[in-house]
């Protein structure tokens, strides 16, 4: 936990801000540990309520249940759109783009309890922290632009 809690100075969410905030007022170390102590308390909370990270990276939680789903089952998905799906809106437009989708669909499709509405105090919390739009935004499907490389020269 407590590697875990180190990395977070680079973390957007909630739990980045925390460290981030305690470690301009304490030494780094105190702050690392206050951290792994919350992250500890966290993992007990979602163990005892049966309910997933509210605030887990989308594309990462989607890799991790796909991993787990082409290990237990061997299946790997079908690609392309579904049927009766348009095409996304930069369909011949040049551009590419690649489909981030919305933690709630994630954990609907790795068929997960729904995430339940934050209450009022966590959105207070979310408020005072700054990280009220980072809690929004993982909420949210979107289209992202492909990073592509640089443009090769004529041969």
């Amino acid at each position: 936990m407590v590697q875990a809690a180190q990395h977070l100075d680079r973390h957007p969410g909630p739990l980045g801000v925390f460290f981030r905030r305690l470690a301009k007022r304490k030494n780094r170390n105190v702050a690392v540990v206050a951290t792994a102590r919350k992250l500890v308390t966290i993992a007990w909370r979602m163990l005892r309520d049966n309910e997933p990270y509210r605030y887990a990276d989308p594309k990462a939680g989607k890799a991790k249940f796909d991993r787990l789903r082409i290990r237990a089952t061997g299946k790997r998905r079908q690609g392309g759109n579904p049927k009766g799906a348009g095409r996304p809106a930069a369909y011949g437009s040049g551009k590419p783009t690649r489909a981030r989708p919305s933690l709630d669909e994630v954990y609907e499709d790795a068929q997960l309890p729904p995430l339940p509405a934050a209450s009022p105090g966590e959105r207070r919390m979310l408020a005072e922290k700054g990280a009220t739009e980072f809690a929004e935004a993982i909420r949210v499907a979107k289209r992202i632009p492909r990073k592509t490389g640089p443009p090769k020269p004529p041969a």
